[in-house]
Order: structure tokens, then sequence, then C-alpha cells
């Protein structure tokens, strides 16, 4: 089977190139030839470029052509876009990483223009994401029709994915990212650490939340309570190019809780993105709280300290994850390795954090866990099942490619 990647690839640096690259190799390995046509391509900022595009190259002996959708990723949109309207082209699929949406932001003027003008405030950009959403989803629905197959991350996303794009439910694979061999080093000794990473657009008030859970806890039990640390850790505006309009974590410092906590706090501001997985392999449990980001402002790819790269940061070094149901994490933890808790919900966060410090059986299961499913999903095991996917796609395509 030959297969042409649509993606952003290294030695582009954001995460999504990265996971692009891996794919590649993971369909590699399954015996899959993978073409990458856009490498070395100036951006494409319209639907007759990309046809004029695809015009000059040659797709006969392409079996399937597969993108990566996410924010920012128009070029491969619109490339999709031409390839659906050829009368005999290859079978089309799409992994989607942010659903309901193909893309996640407006494509149409003047909406666009308002939307990536980043000077611009930012309920004005808002209100031209929702303006834009019928167009927005019109064309999703049409690229949507045309697409054999896509992947997506998580059963609640494809749920949105069908409701959203009218597609049928048994087009869309549910299949969890792979993730790095980092290897799953054991837990470390010592009281129990907790990591919090914060990315930017994270709201300030779960964080809030998690500091008047800790203080009510230690305020209750006193000198009872085992012994415990959270290091608070993550992008501050210094360090964005597009800072946030709130930077929740310089806000979090000037808590007057948090100086009462005294030693029990720490900080890790600003990591380099490669010491990460050193970071969370010297913790013990990934806390998630609630992430409130606005609607219709997905327009940059979300960071290594998002909610999605932290959760996979902690399951690829092997740990437990304390996750708030509103996050769109929780499905995350199904097998066991962690727990979720209401967000917003002060009693629920500190009844989960009481059970954590006081029952050392319940960590070590969650790490036993954590350490299995890191091992299941790490890229060489997906292998079988994302060849397994297109296979099944090609099957019941009846797009084909003409040798």
């Amino acid at each position: 089977m030959r297969l042409a990647l649509l993606s952003t690839l290294p030695p582009d640096p954001s995460r999504l190139a990265h996971h692009a690259a891996q794919f590649r190799r993971a369909l590699n390995l399954g015996g899959i030839d993978v073409l990458t046509p856009l490498v070395g391509q100036r951006p494409l900022e319209s639907l007759e470029a990309a046809r004029a595009w695809v015009a000059e190259r040659d797709w006969r002996g392409v079996d399937v052509v597969h993108a990566e959708l996410a924010p920012g990723q128009r070029t491969v949109y619109w490339v999709m876009q031409a390839l659906a309207r050829l009368p005999q082209g290859p079978t089309l699929t799409a992994t989607v990483h942010t659903p309901p949406g193909l893309l996640g932001e407006p494509l149409h003027a003047p909406f666009a223009g308002l939307y990536h003008a980043l000077w611009l405030p930012r309920l004005i950009r808002q209100a031209s994401a929702w303006l834009a959403s019928p167009l927005t989803r019109h064309s999703d629905r049409r690229l949507a029709r045309r697409l054999s197959g896509v992947l997506c991350a998580s059963e609640a996303g494809a749920a949105r994915l069908a409701r959203r794009l009218r597609l049928p439910r048994e087009r869309i694979a549910v299949l969890p990212q792979g993730l790095p061999e980092a290897g799953c080093p054991p837990l470390p000794p010592g009281p129990l650490k907790l990591l919090c990473l914060s990315g930017p657009g994270q709201a300030l008030r779960p964080l809030q939340d998690l500091v008047a859970a800790l203080t009510q806890l230690q305020t209750q039990a006193g000198s009872d309570l085992p012994p415990w640390q959270l290091t608070l850790a993550g992008a501050t505006a210094a360090s964005c190019f597009d800072p946030p309009r709130h930077d929740p974590l310089t806000r979090l410092q000037a808590d007057a809780r948090l100086k009462a906590l005294g030693e029990h706090i720490a900080w890790q501001l600003d990591p380099d993105p490669q010491d990460l997985p050193t970071l969370m392999a010297t913790h013990h449990v990934l806390v998630l709280p609630e992430r409130d980001l606005p609607w219709g402002l997905g327009g940059t790819e979300p960071g290594p300290t998002s909610p999605q790269a932290a959760c996979e940061l902690a399951l690829s070094v092997g740990r437990p994850l304390l996750v708030a149901q509103q996050s769109g994490q929780a499905e995350q933890v199904a097998s066991g390795n962690g727990a979720t808790y209401p967000g917003g919900d002060a009693a629920a966060l500190v009844t989960a954090l009481q059970d954590l410090l006081t029952d050392p059986h319940r960590l070590s299961a969650w790490a036993t866990q954590a350490r299995r499913q890191a091992k299941s999903r790490q890229w060489p095991q997906m292998s079988a099942r994302y060849v397994g996917f297109f296979q099944q796609v090609m099957a019941r395509s009846t797009r084909a490619a003409t040798k």
C-alpha cells in the first residue's frame, strides 16, 4: 500500500510534526510505503491554489491520502478539499486532532482575517469564529462526506465528530495516539509528589480550586497528614510568543494560601520542553485541573503543557493521573491508571487527594496500570492497529488508486 501523508513534519518543532514523524515510522514498520508530498511546500492560502497544486501531481499510484487535521493546518485542509473534488482519486482519510471540527478555525473572508488578527481583542476574534461557524461547518461536512475513514483519539471526540459532521459512526475509528518509548522508571522514593502542568490559556480558577483543596486538607488533618509536595509548572507570558491576556501562574504566585502552604509548594516556571519527561518521572501523579478554554479560539497548536500533551507525557513515563472530568481527558484513566473528580467540586477533590495520601496501595495500583498502558501504546505496538485501520478503509472504499 502507498500512502501520502499530508502534515507538517520535522524540522518543524511543533508537537504535530513530531506526532506525524512517529506516525510515518509506525506505518513504515507495518509495511506501508509513506510519501510526504507537502515537505518543502510553501503554504497554500486558498482552494484555488490547492487545486492547481493537486493538478500538477500524479496521484494514480497513491492508494490513500491521509491528512493530519489540526488548528493552523490550512494548507492540509485545502489540499484535502481539492483532492475530494477529483472524479477519480485516491481514498481519503484523516486524523482529527481537535473535534468536533476538522480544522477548528474559520476559513472564509472576512472572518478568517479577523480571526487571525492577533492584535484584535479576544472578544472580536471569538465573535468572528462564531459568525463563521455555519460556513465552517458546511465546509467541514462537505469534506467529511468524501472521507472513507477518520481517526480520533477518544470516544467522546468521536461522538462529537459524528454529530457535528453527520458522519456514520462506523467510519470513525477510535485509536489512542502512540506514545514515545520513554521507559517507565519506578516511582521515586519519599513523600507523595504531585505535578500540575499549566499551559497558555489555562484558566486561573481551576488552579485556585486545587490550592484551596490542598489548604483545606492540610488544615483538617494537620500533623496526621502524610508528607506531600505540589509542583506547579508551565509556561508564563514572558516565554510565550503570543502571550495569553491572563498569565495564571504569575497571578497564582500572589495567592496568600500558597504562602501559607510554605515548603509544600514548588515551582518550575518556563521549563524546557525536553526536560518535561524527566520532571514528570520525578513525581508520582499528574494533577490536571479543568481547562476553561474560550470557544472558537483554537487557532494555535496546543503546546507541550496542553491537557492532551500533559496526559501523554504522564502516560509515556508510566505515571498515574488525577483528572478533572471537564478537562476532556477523563477517558485517559479508564484502565484504572488514575481517577477523575468533578471540576469545581472542592469536597470531591479533597476526598480524592486524601485517599491518595492515606492509601499507598492505591498509588501502587494506579502506577502498575499506567506502566501497562504506556507499553501497550508505544509506537511499535500501535503500528499493527494503524495498518489494520487502513486495510479496512481500503476494503470498503470505492475510490481506489489507478496504477
